[in-house]
């Protein structure tokens, strides 16, 4: 397998073989970075990137207090999100845990939100997280301040700081979401049935797409199903099950991997595979990553 990047690059984060100089330039196009047989993205910060390889885990950038930790215990913290605001959030079967900051959640100084369903993905962006259950449900909770960002009605029932279903994911045409993406002030879904759902948005910031609201929007690929997708800090990648790459939102940092400024629609990017395919997309801060396997 094969990682392919490009886009925010200051801190060596793309950069898996030790070349980067003092001031590393960012990745303008998408080229690959690593070689494994076996390759897995863990986690991304805005200064460093972990992967799962054949040989063990690698990380490149400079380590945070986080990446740190996971090395340490060898493990992604996959049951972990961590947002904008610094905060974190734990799934532990069917409770989830919140906590103030990284060192409340070394100490285990966190509180519990309460008990709703098994959950198997768990997503921040800069001010909500969201959590996936096992039974395609999507729950939201963050700060009240950007609405937007729960995708659902904000009531004393159900208020912003703890967790409840985004009503408009449940009962979809084709099927329940099987996976979330979300980072800025984005999160998107993906039904089992390969359709895309898309909201969020900031008071005061451009939207990444027209058809942003606070509500989750059915987002239209010229017909195609999404296999993948990914939310960066103002981009996203889709990568379509015929393994096609689509792309918007901001390039000033190269994460698009085009000579744009920015899309303001979903474009097609073609890259010279030579005989692989795209399997996986991910976005870290302001970069782009691509799972890449020979096609069989």
């Amino acid at each position: 397998m094969e990682l392919w990047a490009t886009g925010f690059n200051a801190w060596g984060q793309l950069d898996f073989q030790g070349e980067s100089s003092l001031a590393p330039a960012d990745l303008r196009t998408f080229k690959c970075i690593l070689r494994s047989k076996h390759l897995e993205m863990l986690r991304t910060s805005l200064s460093a990137t972990l992967v799962r390889t054949s040989s063990g885990i690698k990380a490149a950038g400079s380590l945070d207090a986080v990446f740190q930790l996971c090395l340490t215990q060898k493990d992604g913290f996959r049951k972990v999100a961590i947002a904008g605001n610094e905060k974190f959030a734990e799934t532990q079967g069917k409770f989830i845990k919140e906590y103030r900051s990284l060192k409340s959640y070394i100490d285990g100084d966190g509180h519990h939100l309460g008990e709703f369903e098994c959950f198997e993905q768990i997503a921040a962006n800069q001010t909500t997280f969201t959590a996936l259950s096992k039974n395609g449900k999507v729950w939201t909770w963050g700060d009240g301040r950007y609405e937007s960002c729960l995708g659902r009605e904000v009531s004393e029932e159900t208020p912003a700081q703890l967790p409840s279903i985004v009503k408009d994911l449940s009962d979809l045409p084709t099927g329940p979401i099987r996976k979330i993406s979300s980072g800025g002030y984005v999160t998107a879904a993906l039904t089992s049935g390969n359709d895309l759902y898309l909201w969020g948005g900031c008071p005061g910031q451009s939207k990444i797409l027209d058809q942003f609201s606070g509500m989750p929007e059915p987002i239209d690929l010229d017909g195609q199903d999404v296999l993948d997708v990914a939310v960066g800090a103002d981009h996203i990648l889709a990568l379509t099950t015929e393994h096609r790459l689509y792309v918007v939102g901001a390039n000033r940092n190269g994460q698009l991997g085009l000579d744009v400024k920015e899309l303001s629609e979903l474009g097609e990017i073609a890259l010279p595979l030579g005989g692989k395919q795209i399997v996986s997309v991910h976005a870290g801060y302001k970069n782009s990553f691509l799972l890449v396997e020979d096609i069989t």
